[in-house]
């Protein structure tokens, strides 16, 4: 896995497999704060879910599958989780009848696929996740939107770096 960091918002870590994906996931996972928002965006088949049962699986939540039918499931787990997906969902008024933005009062922390479809979510404790790249080769792009966020960001970017290679990618 590769890491650049960009500015105290913002970081990349580039992954080469399915299996890397998920292990970002988990280092996420093993880091994460009650009450975060994660918005995750990118087009079909990028890792969104791959990299959401990561973070699940470090969670205790295991066999994490994606909600593209059912919107949401939550996990009652070490940390309480919610995992969303907005691909069947047009309407601004539908997501904000889901509740998300209850679940994470409650202290459930979400993972939200297909987030570029909601178009007002809350920023105090947020990090956005933008996923490209082509076959296997993933970059993910983290941005801190708020700071309540701010310790999962920098647990987060300090276990990728530290074993990662920060060379250019």
């Amino acid at each position: 896995m590769k890491f650049r960091r960009y500015s105290d918002n913002s970081f990349s870590a580039a992954t080469s497999s399915p299996e890397e994906t998920f292990s970002l996931g988990e280092t996420l996972g093993e880091n994460i704060c009650p009450g975060l928002l994660l918005l995750l965006k990118g087009t079909l088949g990028m890792g969104k879910t791959k990299f959401t049962q990561g973070i699940g699986a470090a969670l205790g939540a295991f066999g994490v599958k994606s909600p593209t039918f059912v919107i949401m499931r939550e996990y009652d787990v070490g940390a309480p989780f919610l995992h969303v997906d907005l691909y069947r969902i047009d309407d601004e008024a539908e997501i904000e009848s889901l509740g998300i933005e209850e679940y994470l009062e409650e202290g459930f922390a979400a993972a939200v696929e297909w987030a570029e479809k909601w178009k007002n979510p809350p920023d105090e404790c947020r990090i956005d996740v933008e996923f490209a790249g082509n076959g296997e080769n993933r970059l993910l792009t983290f941005t801190l939107r708020g700071e309540e966020a701010r310790g999962t960001f920098e647990a987060l970017a300090e276990n990728i770096e530290k074993g990662s290679q920060t060379e250019e990618f």
